[in-house]
C-alpha cells in the first residue's frame, strides 16, 4: 500500500522534472524567439516544398543563420508558396542574394541554402522577397526527365532487337556460329600433325639457308680478305717498280729484277692458290648446300600445286633427290 510520503516524494520529483524541462525549453527556444531577427519572404512557385516545415534550418554557405517562421499559399496565386524565414541581423542578405531547396542528409528533410550575391550589389530590406535560384529538386526533375528519355530509348531498342524476326535471326546466327566452330575444332584435331610437320619442315628450311648465308658471307669474307693483303699490294708495287725500272736501269739490272720479281710473284701466287683452294672447297659446300634446298623447295611446291589439300590432310613427298647417295 502506498503511504502518504510516498506519494509526497512522487509528487515533488514529478514538479522538479516538470520545472527541469520547461527550463532546459525556455533556454533552448527563447533565444530562437525572443532575440530580434529580421524577416524576409521566399516565394517558390510549381516547386514541391514536402520535407521543409516551420522552424526549419536556413543556411547560408552552409552556416546556421535562421529557421523558416511561417509557410503559406499566395493568395493571390495558388501556385505559389510564401515562405517566411527570419534571420540572424548580421546575415548579409543582398539584392540578388539566392535562396535554394536542399535536402538534409539523407533525412529526406528539406531546408533552405542561402547564395551570397555579389559585393557591390545594395542590401535587401527585412519584409522583402529574396530571390529564388534552381533548386535541387529542379535539378533532380530535370535530369530524371533525361533518364527517362533514355531509358525509353533504350527500351525501344531492346523491343525492336527481342521481335520475333530478329529473335529468330539472331538464334540462327548463334546455330551458324556454334557448328562453324565446331567445325574448325574438328579439323584442327584432325590435321594437327600434318600442321606440326609443316612448321618442322619450315624451320629446317629456315635453318638451311641460314646455313648457306653464314657460308657466303664466309667465302665473301676471304675474298676481301685476299684482295685486300698485303701480298697484293706487294705485286702491284713490284709491278710499279718494274716499269719504273725500266726506263732507269740497263736491261741486265731489269732481268735480274724481272727474274727476282717472278720468282716473288710466283711465290705469292702459290700462296694465293692455297688460299683459293681452301675457298673453292667451301664454295662447293656452299652451293651444293643451297643446290639441295632449291630442290626440296622445288619438290615442296609442286607438291602443293598439284595437291593444295596436302596443307590440311598431309603426306609425305616421293621421289626426293637423295644426295646422300650421290656422296
Amino acid at each position: 500500500m502506498v503511504t502518504r510520503s510516498q506519494k509526497m516524494r512522487l509528487g515533488i520529483f514529478l514538479t522538479l522534472a516538470f520545472v527541469a524541462l520547461v527550463a532546459l525549453l525556455a533556454a533552448v527556444l527563447a533565444p530562437r524567439y525572443i532575440q530580434k531577427r529580421d524577416t524576409y519572404m521566399i516565394g517558390f512557385s510549381d516547386i514541391s516544398l514536402t520535407g521543409l516545415l516551420e522552424g526549419g534550418t536556413v543556411k547560408y554557405h552552409g552556416l546556421n543563420v535562421g529557421f523558416v517562421s511561417d509557410i503559406s499559399i499566395d493568395p493571390a496565386n495558388i501556385r505559389r508558396v510564401i515562405v517566411e524565414v527570419s534571420l540572424d541581423p548580421a546575415t548579409p542578405i543582398k539584392t540578388d542574394t539566392q535562396a535554394e531547396i536542399t535536402f538534409l542528409g539523407i533525412t529526406g528533410i528539406k531546408v533552405i541554402e542561402l547564395h551570397a550575391g555579389s559585393d557591390t550589389a545594395a542590401f535587401l530590406q527585412p519584409g522583402e522577397y529574396i530571390q529564388t535560384g534552381r533548386s535541387l529538386t529542379d535539378e533532380i526533375t530535370g535530369k530524371a526527365e533525361v533518364i527517362a528519355d533514355k531509358a525509353e530509348r533504350v527500351l525501344n531498342n531492346i523491343a525492336i532487337l527481342t521481335d520475333t524476326a530478329n529473335r529468330d535471326k539472331m538464334i540462327t546466327l548463334l546455330d551458324n556460329t556454334n557448328k562453324a566452330l565446331t567445325e574448325l575444332h574438328d579439323i584442327l584435331d584432325k590435321n594437327n600433325a600434318p600442321f606440326t610437320r609443316i612448321l618442322a619442315n619450315g624451320e629446317a628450311i629456315t635453318s638451311d639457308l641460314q646455313e648457306t648465308a653464314t657460308s657466303a658471307r664466309y667465302t665473301v669474307s676471304s675474298l676481301r680478305g685476299l684482295a685486300e693483303s698485303d701480298s697484293l699490294q706487294e705485286i702491284i708495287g713490284n709491278l710499279a717498280h718494274f716499269s719504273r725500272t725500266l726506263q732507269e736501269a740497263d736491261l741486265l739490272k731489269i732481268v735480274q729484277d724481272f727474274n727476282l720479281t717472278l720468282e716473288r710473284t710466283n711465290s705469292i701466287l702459290k700462296e694465293a692458290g692455297r688460299r683459293y683452294n681452301e675457298s673453292q672447297e667451301e664454295i662447293t659446300i656452299t652451293m651444293k648446300r643451297a643446290q639441295e634446298t632449291m630442290d626440296n623447295l622445288n619438290t615442296f611446291s609442286r607438291l602443293i600445286s598439284e595437291d593444295p589439300s596436302i596443307l590440311l590432310r598431309g603426306g609425305k613427298p616421293k621421289d626426293i633427290p637423295d644426295y646422300q647417295l650421290e656422296k
